[in-house]
């Protein structure tokens, strides 16, 4: 039949694995169109065809000449390897073919999945995903998405184009993507050249993968918590049989005794999921640290630990591997447990950008700005991806920690609450409740706290935690008591005021922030614009020992500063309106005209340039505005928001600012800003230029943020601003270390809690850890 394609798959390119359909394909046409290499492998199958062979990364022109050659009454093959259903040439044939008077005809092959497994035993016997892992055509981000809720759900994965010239990052991000998820010993097979010349067959596990050649050329099999390798090193998926109709055989280890077949535990994966509730009598009384605590003090007794909050308000935030917005508190917790922050780990983030509307991020995605209303009726399809994300964390984990929000007995907002009881009611969870003596009526806290809640609710309560205090705590015996008698719910301690340096992530950790010390020789001043946001890029700055860092709420204050910081803000154009109507924006000009420095951070490098436009009113009912006109860029407002992790370093520019080396940090912003021709780059990222510097130097900004979490980078930073007061170099201050301030708090919480009775009750007794 003319007017006649075939789309062939001629499967791993040995003639014996080639179908008869297939070859019945090809031998009934005329004209073979095709890959030069694959149509080198079907050489004999050629003879007296007109054959049309090309090169690399010229699928489409290949797709177009068989539609063509068919169109004009040839009866024409278009081959491929594999299958052409699976990243083969069928979906480009038929998005292509348009009205074109041709009959396709799709005619399938051996995948190479398919050649890889046979080759490494039988590793797809249950469900399984396959990734590619090339992002020519596909956004890493995306692709990114896919691994993790493969990796989540338990599937075996086969990885296509692991690796390349060009690509040698993926198969590494992949595969620690696959280990927050799966014991480093899950077995992983590695194929090149399935069923072809030049095969090799590997089985390793993931926590060797790193040392394993991988090419393009190779596929990548990550078995499940079940897969095994048996004693002649093949990779077993049981599909279960052996469960479900007792058939009898050996243990995959041990091929060759006597034993019936017994599945192979699920390690990641418990029987039933258990949790803890970290609730509190209100707000600021300590969850979010006390949640990090009881994550670090499980994770050391051999549980897989990850946090969970479902609900979150926040001013900073932090950007997971995969590019998604979550708390910050989340982050740290995830710290706390030795593993990746993760958008599953605070499903819904509100980021107030007015005083009674905020933008909504769910699964670390913005979906809108909303008012109170508005996200009232949002609430059940947030509470619906609330859900999902702790059914994922469940099933990956040992333990959740979960962490409510304000008081668990606000009875006004009860009926649309998804974040306090209702969450740990979803995670079957006991319910600690925390709550701070240093702000006084602890003992009323409680009881009313408990009075307010149902029965149902009051039952979900386990044990209460007194927070903050200062002082004998055999003082506190009397209310302890009255309280365990008027409530029947035990106190499990009185946890002692401890200054720890961990992030804060909210308004109230930042009106403790000082508007000076006085301590030191140099002085910085970050301008506390109403809406900031990420206040904690400056938590470094604060901890030196020559450096007074103060939040400014006076313009007064600029003056005589070393250096003066624009922060991030949630509303750029509101935050700039501010700036203008309380004098701050003439005080930071009269400071630079003085031979002041001035540095700005997303949203304030945003206003140190000529104009920021919002014409989509992204941010605020305001079209735009002049900037501080201290930087040459410009600055146009976006609905797409900006949120990854970025790498780096600095380029010659910025040593006027003190600034040079590598940089790392992470995006949030939601902006193009272009520079004009008297600013020069800041940063050569991974993803192009960031930032701009101005002729003199003593301007600069950045969408980095994290930026003076590198002691390096800091000191050179602030051995420059010495220089200019004549002071000699600083010494180095690497700062709090996280891991060790974590190691801290758990250890004062183990000190001064009884937690047994506690995870009794959930369950998970003491597990002594060699």
């Amino acid at each position: 039949m003319k007017n006649k394609l075939y789309v062939v798959g001629i499967g791993p390119g040995g003639p014996e694995h080639i179908t008869p359909a297939a070859s019945k394909a090809i031998e009934a046409s005329d004209a073979v169109v095709g890959y030069r290499t694959y149509v080198d492998l079907i050489a004999p199958l050629l003879e007296g065809k007109e054959v049309h062979a090309s090169g690399m990364k010229q699928e489409v022109a290949r797709c177009r000449q068989a539609i063509e050659l068919a169109a004009g009454g040839r009866t024409v093959a278009l081959v491929s390897s594999g299958d052409a259903g699976i990243y083969g040439m069928a979906g480009l044939v038929l998005e292509l073919l348009g009205n074109a008077l041709v009959e396709v005809e799709i005619v399938p092959g051996v995948s190479a999945v398919q050649a890889a497994a046979a080759r490494l035993g039988a590793p797809l016997m249950h469900d399984f995903a396959v990734v590619s892992l090339s992002d020519l055509l596909t956004p890493w981000a995306l692709i990114r998405r896919r691994l993790i809720a493969a990796a989540s759900a338990d599937f075996v994965v086969a990885l296509y184009n692991p690796r390349s010239r060009g690509r040698v990052t993926q198969l590494e991000e992949a595969r620690q993507i696959l280990l927050r998820s799966r014991s480093p010993e899950t077995p992983v097979g590695i194929v090149r050249n399935a069923c072809r010349p030049g095969e090799s067959v590997v089985v390793t596990d993931l926590a060797g993968l790193p040392e394993q050649e991988v090419d393009m050329f190779s596929i990548v099999i990550v078995g499940n918590a079940s897969t095994g390798v048996d004693g002649f090193g093949r990779m077993v998926t049981p599909r279960g049989y052996a469960g479900k109709y007792g058939v009898q055989g050996k243990r995959l280890k041990d091929q060759g005794k006597s034993e019936d077949l017994e599945p192979r535990a699920s390690s990641p994966v418990p029987a039933s999921p258990r949790a803890l509730f970290v609730g509190g009598t209100g707000s600021d009384v300590g969850k979010s640290v006390l949640a990090a605590g009881f994550c670090r003090i499980l994770c050391r007794r051999g549980l897989s630990v990850a946090p969970f909050k479902a609900q979150n308000m926040a001013l900073n935030s932090a950007v997971t591997p995969e590019g998604g917005e979550i708390g910050r508190a989340q982050a740290l917790q995830a710290a706390a447990c030795g593993i990746a922050p993760h958008t599953d780990m605070n499903p819904v983030l509100l980021k107030p950008n007015s005083e009674t509307g905020s933008q909504v991020v769910v699964q670390g995605r913005p979906v809108g700005n909303m008012t109170v209303a508005e996200y009232h009726a949002y609430k059940e399809t947030a509470w619906t991806r609330v859900e999902e994300s702790y059914g994922r964390l469940a099933s990956a984990h040992d333990m959740v920690v979960l962490e409510g929000a304000g008081s668990i007995a606000e009875i006004n907002l009860r009926a649309h609450d998804i974040v306090n009881l209702r969450a740990a009611e979803m995670a079957e969870a006991p319910v600690l409740l925390v709550a701070d003596i240093d702000r006084g009526g602890v003992f009323a806290a409680v009881v009313g706290t408990l009075e307010l809640l149902s029965p149902a609710e009051r039952k979900l309560v386990a044990g209460v935690v007194i927070n903050k205090f200062r002082g004998d705590p055999s003082l506190l015996t009397p209310g302890i008591e009255e309280v365990e008698a008027r409530t029947g719910v035990p106190v499990l301690g009185v946890v002692p005021w401890l200054d720890l340096h961990l992030p804060e992530e909210d308004s109230l950790g930042l009106a403790r922030k000082g508007k000076a010390a006085g301590k030191g020789q140099l002085r910085i001043g970050v301008v506390r614009l109403p809406r900031i946001s990420n206040y904690t890029d400056f938590d470094p700055l604060e901890h030196e020992a020559d450096v007074e860092l103060a939040y400014l709420d006076d313009p007064a204050g600029v003056a005589g500063l070393d250096l003066l910081i624009l922060p991030g803000t949630k509303s750029t154009l509101p935050d700039l309106e501010f700036l203008r109507r309380s004098g701050f924006a003439k005080a930071i000009g009269d400071y630079h005209a003085a031979g002041g420095r001035v540095a700005g951070i997303c949203g304030g490098y945003q206003m140190l340039g000529r104009r920021v436009a919002d014409p989509q009113g992204v941010e605020s009912s305001l079209a735009g505005a002049e900037g501080l006109g201290l930087l040459d860029v410009e600055t146009v407002l976006c609905p797409a928001k900006q949120t990854r992790q970025a790498a780096g370093a600095f380029l010659p520019a910025a040593g006027a600012a003190g600034l040079a080396g590598k940089a790392t940090g992470y995006e949030i912003h939601m902006g193009e800003t272009a520079r004009g021709p008297s600013s020069r780059p800041l940063l050569s990222l991974t993803e192009g230029e960031d930032g701009a510097v101005s002729g003199d130097g003593r301007v600069w900004g950045t969408y980095l943020h994290g930026l003076f979490d590198d002691p390096a980078l800091r000191r050179a930073l602030l051995d420059a601003l010495r220089s200019r007061r004549g002071l000699g170099p600083g010494e180095a201050d690497p700062g709090p270390a996280i891991e060790e301030e974590l190691d801290r708090l758990a250890d004062h919480l183990e000190r001064h809690l009884d937690l047994e009775p506690l995870l009794g009750k959930i369950g998970r007794q003491r597990v002594d850890v060699a």
